[in-house]
């Protein structure tokens, strides 16, 4: 028996006058079913990570914007879903494909290029990446990405000359704004080395707005007593919350220290196994690392 979603896939795609629509919701309900683990129970061919690409980018060539974000999106992640056999992460494709939808006007087709290009470091859009960015910056100069991604870009000197202190500016008015990541670079650049109050105050700022790196940094900052008072509750919440935000490593921590009743806590074995399903799916190796502790998952 094979998945209805693939065989709708491959009908639209063997027809020539396919609406893109029809194309790029057939594709999105294949990728449902990879993320439902069809594939995993024999319901999709071998060749369905194909068909999937080749049908968004069918819809994709016919001007169908949401198509070309959605395969963009798939090289440049590398997969939504370590389990699942997605494409694997293509910067140059993933550029190329927001290019497309940035030439159609676009706007997360563009700040998606410009992203890909720097977390990728290529040089060769450097320049280029950093006019198209700033021209967005005028058009919306309230917009927190825009204001993270030009820190980013200053302080790292990708497309500007390297200005590290214009960079925490543009990540201060960007935290101003609500941003996560940007307040969480500030907890990183004013720690000095160590542990101080600003950046304690900026840890719990990201943490808040929702950054799993900082609430995971936060977690180990309560399970240490650096910089706040030691709290073992206070820590397992958040490197428990930090793995609902898509941390696998604080989602594994939370569990080891549910598992073991770390200093005060009462063993919850049952809450442990549920955040090591967690740190499971999100690709952490936990029962390997388990073992290298001298732990065993619970039955």
């Amino acid at each position: 028996m094979t998945s209805p979603h693939y065989e709708n896939a491959a009908r639209l795609l063997r027809t020539p006058d396919a609406d893109p629509a029809e194309l790029h919701a057939a594709a999105v309900e294949l990728c449902q079913a990879f993320l439902r683990n069809e594939h995993s129970i024999g319901l999709l061919p071998g060749d369905a990570p194909d068909l999937l690409v080749q049908t968004l980018q069918a819809a994709g060539d016919r001007g169908h914007v949401p198509a070309l974000l959605d395969l963009a999106l798939l090289y440049e992640r590398g997969g939504i879903a370590p389990w699942a056999p997605f494409p694997a992460h293509d910067a140059s494709a993933a550029i190329s494909l927001y290019r497309a939808a940035d030439d159609l006007g676009d706007r997360d087709g563009a700040l998606g290029w410009v992203r890909t290009a720097y977390f990728a470091r290529d040089e060769s859009e450097a320049s280029a990446a950093a006019a198209r960015l700033g021209a967005l910056h005028t058009d919306d100069p309230e917009n927190a990405e825009l204001l993270l991604f030009l820190g980013y870009f200053l302080q790292q000197g990708y497309g500007y000359a390297e200005d590290a202190a214009a960079g925490a500016r543009f990540f201060e008015a960007a935290a101003a704004r609500g941003d996560a990541a940007a307040a969480f670079e500030l907890s990183i650049l004013t720690a000095d080395g160590g542990v101080t109050d600003a950046s304690v105050a900026w840890t719990q700022r990201a943490a808040e707005l929702g950054s799993d790196r900082a609430q995971s940094n936060l977690g180990g900052m309560y399970a240490t007593g650096r910089g706040v008072p030691k709290d073992t509750v206070q820590a397992v919440q958040w490197y428990a919350r930090a793995g609902e935000a898509g941390n696998a490593r604080a989602a594994f921590i939370a569990g080891v220290m549910l598992l073991t009743g770390d200093e005060g806590l009462d063993p919850d074995p049952a809450s442990a196994v549920e955040l090591f399903e967690l740190a499971d799916e999100l690709g952490f190796d936990v029962d390997g690392s388990l073992d290298g502790m001298g732990l065993a998952r619970p039955e």
